[in-house]
């Protein structure tokens, strides 16, 4: 694969893996998408994984802070994160001084989670799946065909709607014990211990 195929891009910024062998441990280059030509800052999955949550470090040049693009980059590594199946959580941790970055989290959508010393500890969960809705929707389409084919249309409705409902729902459960499977949490938020 070529280094460009990784990039993540928006109309200001690019972030690109600088090694495309280790996404997860190596830093990503910000840079602007047109105009200059240099590196504003890096972003990093780097740290200790645990039960589908991953650490982010984002740091940008300060003559680039406080205008939003933290918390552009910040988003935009979220949302690749999220895109692979067993990451759950992103989890950021900001000096409490550092009101810009505090900011920049939050903007971001991240959560306080709570503090040990000067560090602030922020994190974002991923949408749980919600199948059902999208099978009630198949459905309706379903029961009325089956409806038309069956000279009965309330009968193929009631039918279409039971199947779609019942499909919805166990892929709803298969997705909720994916995930209690790699976070070992039911899907509530639970406070981290102290180290």
């Amino acid at each position: 694969m070529k280094k460009n195929d990784f990039w993540l891009k928006s109309d200001i910024i690019t972030i690109t893996p600088s090694n495309v062998e280790d996404l997860w441990e190596s830093d990503w280059i910000i840079a602007f998408r047109k105009g200059e030509k240099e590196q504003i800052g890096t972003a990093s999955f780097s740290g200790e994984k645990l039960l589908g949550t991953v650490p982010l470090q984002v740091e940008l040049a300060p003559k680039y802070r406080n205008r939003g693009l933290g918390t552009e980059v910040i988003k935009m590594m979220v949302n690749w994160a999220f895109l692979h199946r067993n990451v759950y959580e992103v989890i950021s941790w900001v000096e409490h001084e550092n009101d810009k970055g505090v900011n920049a989290v939050q903007k971001a959508g991240f959560v306080f989670r709570g503090n040990e010393g000067n560090v602030e500890t922020y994190s974002i969960v991923k949408q749980k799946t919600v199948w059902t809705g999208v099978y009630l929707v198949v459905g309706i389409v379903v029961g009325m065909i089956l409806g038309i084919v069956l000279n009965n249309v309330w009968l193929g409705f009631a039918l279409g709607m039971v199947f779609s409902l019942c499909m919805g729902v166990i892929m709803d459960s298969n997705a909720r014990k994916s995930r209690e499977s790699v976070t070992g949490k039911s899907g509530k938020y639970e406070k981290r211990p102290k180290k």
